[in-house]
């Protein structure tokens, strides 16, 4: 047994360099590693820095970054505040004033006795504003940091233990669906993006949709749309947050929710026809109107005695779920008519709300039958 004891110590012999450098050299490429030690060492590495990347992405989901939270602090101030950026604030995106051009072919010359008249005449001319006319002062600064803004989305009273509101940020809208999807407010590069309007519809101060789609992503910090999720939890909590503010640059609007619903994105999720919300901007006319609120009737978490016109405009909010893959958790609203009383409505629970087959699917439960978005819906008692 001796010898089988000192032959087991004998193969275990360990002869490596155990200093600084030689932990180095076992972990990259050196001088003399043959080709497969090369690639093992290759293969770690890779390895590492992919570990490292989904480490640091799970922690910013989960607790935000500090730069994330300061940012949304700062552009709070700034909207609340009004008026123009500090003097020692940088402007990521400085908005330039228009150049006044001359025509080349113009050859007239100045008339001598005129230059004085000219120049008193020009102290009366006002100077011309870079910003959109009409624009609220409290967007002045955002608009100097960002020109793709065209709104502030809050929903007043959804809070946390200190009294911020969840959801209180600017919203922006460009060319296309993409670039806010991966860029914050200043325009870099950040995995949780911004609020950002769909692009189809231009949003101006005379026009924009009669539906106004906001997207935002569902982070597990607690930020951006991630407390839309409350309003699963029951009638009560809607009712007792049921005012969403919404302000363009030109005007301030409330908007009480009529709705929130579960939705999938492919048509294979689903027995019914996909609901193509994200594409109801306009209703041109009863048609269009009555395919969006019968399927928003039909997919509702709650019924609720809130009428809706083809006359009235609305606002979607739209932001990922967890229930299964590529699943979708949607707020509706309607702008709040003039003087109109939301504390007189009321919110119950859907016992026929209608979820994706995925949905049942992925619980193991059977996928209940409908007749899809015409059925008679439930009326609560008198």
């Amino acid at each position: 047994m001796s010898m089988l004891n000192e032959a087991r110590r004998g193969t275990l012999t360990d002869d490596r360099d155990r200093s600084f450098m030689g932990r180095v050299k076992e972990l990259l490429p050196w001088k003399g590693d043959d080709t497969k030690e090369i690639v093992r060492k290759l293969v770690f590495l890779v390895a590492v820095v992919c570990l490292t990347y989904t480490v640091y992405d799970a922690i910013i989901f989960e607790f935000g970054s500090s730069s994330m939270h300061e940012d949304t602090d700062f552009l709070s101030d700034l909207y609340q505040q009004g008026g123009v950026l500090p003097d020692n604030t940088q402007n990521n995106t400085p908005v330039v004033n228009p150049e006044v051009t001359t025509d080349p072919d113009d050859n007239s010359e100045e008339d001598p006795s005129d230059v004085s008249s000219d120049n008193n005449d020009a102290a009366d001319v006002a100077p011309i504003s870079p910003y959109p006319e009409g624009m609220l002062t409290n967007f002045t600064a955002l608009y100097d940091i960002n020109p793709d803004i065209i709104g502030w989305l809050n929903i007043p009273g959804l809070a946390d233990s200190k009294g911020d509101d969840y959801i209180d940020y600017p919203v922006v809208q460009t060319e296309d669906n993409d670039f806010y999807l991966d860029h914050d407010f200043f325009k870099n590069e950040k995995e949780y993006g911004a609020l950002f309007a769909d692009y189809h519809v231009k949003i101006t101060k005379d026009s924009g949709p009669k539906n106004t789609i906001i997207y935002g992503h569902n982070m597990g910090a607690g930020t951006f749309f991630s407390h839309l999720h409350d309003y699963k939890k029951r009638a009560s909590f809607v009712k007792e947050h049921n005012i969403i503010t919404y302000s363009t640059l030109w005007e301030e609007n409330d908007y009480i929710v009529i709705g929130c619903f579960l939705t999938g994105v492919k048509d294979e999720q689903d027995n019914q026809p996909m609901f193509r919300y994200h594409y109801c901007f306009d209703f041109k006319d009863m048609s269009d109107f009555d395919y969006w609120y019968k399927n928003l009737l039909y997919r509702n978490y709650y019924i609720t005695d809130i009428d809706c016109t083809i006359e009235d405009e609305y606002i979607t909010l739209s932001t990922c779920s967890t229930e299964f893959y590529d699943s979708r958790f949607v707020v509706i609203a309607r702008k709040l008519r003039e003087g109109e009383d939301p504390n007189q409505y009321t919110y119950v629970a859907n016992p026929n709300v209608h979820k994706p087959a995925v949905f049942y699917e992925a619980y193991g439960m059977e996928v209940p039958k409908d007749n899809g978005p015409d059925y008679e819906y439930y009326v609560p008692e008198e």
